[in-house]
């Protein structure tokens, strides 16, 4: 079995408090925190463009960077596959702009719950717009739209879930390569302010649509399929982690020690000839800037809930 838990990894500024109430709040993920092997892998987001979990996905996938290319590039021909192996896939995934005390900030798709319809909407009212900038609006797929981007084109690529709640004076390219990108998302936002889609969401007191975030550029031959099926993905600890709300974080943990719960149940369940499984359990914790992969042999003593030598889980978890 191998499991993998998002935004599982506090940052280390909170990780010695959410220590503490964990073992109320998820008996059983710290006692397999205190059995099982850990080895740290560190994903500075700096240089990778992306999340740890995202940086862990592209690793699956083999992706092999081009010098000018941040590590990130490579997540938009994962999330939209199907294109020419030698085109340079680039997504726009719609968001959220907005202005707070910190400063301008944005938040994801995910974050303020895009509909398909919605999607759909605003991409057909997208093509004009389009049509006269250097920009070309491509296929609309369920995770975001592929555009073709001019010749000579460069943009350091981040992941919107990196930059999500990040003040975005300090990720967003200023120089003048950037400049139709800017008058780009200016159109729509002016386009959208009054769009349906965006009056919906004012009258149910949701966050309106008002542009969105264009990352890529990588070709999918630069990619190889996963040698192995990618493991089960519990994320409902992913949107509060990225907004450091840790308290719902707490309040989230219950749900996934149930789900895991569940996993670890049908893994550990006798084969039917009856005899008992020999695979490891793996789960894997992505944080800010690392993941942690945690091994534990299925031996019985883990059927009974692993009872023996503890191992000093908290030398990972706040480093």
């Amino acid at each position: 079995m191998e499991l993998i838990i998002t935004g599982a990894l506090p940052p280390a500024s909170v990780a010695d408090e959410t220590a503490r109430h964990l073992a109320n709040a998820a008996p059983l993920l710290q006692r397999l925190f205190e059995h099982a092997v850990a080895q740290v892998h560190l994903a500075d987001p700096d240089q990778t463009g992306c999340t740890a979990y995202e940086a862990w996905l592209l690793g699956q996938h083999r992706f092999v960077p081009d010098p000018a290319q941040t590590l990130c590039a490579g997540l938009a021909p994962i999330l939209a596959p199907g294109g020419p192996a030698d085109e340079p896939v680039w997504l726009f995934q719609l968001a959220h702009f907005g202005l707070s005390q910190s400063g301008a900030h944005m938040l994801t798709a995910d974050d303020i719950v895009v509909t398909e319809q919605e999607s759909l909407a605003l991409y057909e009212s997208a093509a004009d717009i389009f049509t006269d900038t250097p920009f070309v609006l491509k296929v609309h797929t369920p995770q975001g739209w592929t555009v073709g981007v001019p010749d000579g084109f460069t943009l350091p690529s981040r992941s919107p879930s990196l930059i999500a709640g990040a003040d975005l004076s300090h990720v967003w390219p200023q120089d003048d390569a950037v400049k139709p990108l800017r008058r780009l998302l200016s159109e729509l936002q002016i386009a959208w302010h009054h769009h349906p889609v965006n009056e919906i969401r004012r009258q149910s007191r949701m966050p309106v649509i008002n542009g969105g975030w264009l990352f890529g550029g990588a070709r999918p031959e630069q990619l190889s399929a996963p040698e192995r099926a990618l493991p089960f993905v519990l994320r409902a600890l992913e949107a509060a982690h990225r907004q450091h709300q840790w308290g719902h974080w707490l309040a989230q943990l219950p749900g996934v020690e149930q789900e895991l719960t569940q996993q670890l149940d049908a893994a550990l369940r006798p084969e039917l000839s009856g005899n008992p499984v020999t695979r490891p359990v793996k789960l894997i914790l992505t944080g800010t800037d690392r993941w942690v992969t945690l091994t534990l042999e299925p031996t019985p003593a883990l059927l009974k809930w692993l009872p023996g030598k503890r191992k000093q889980w908290k030398q990972w978890w706040s480093q």
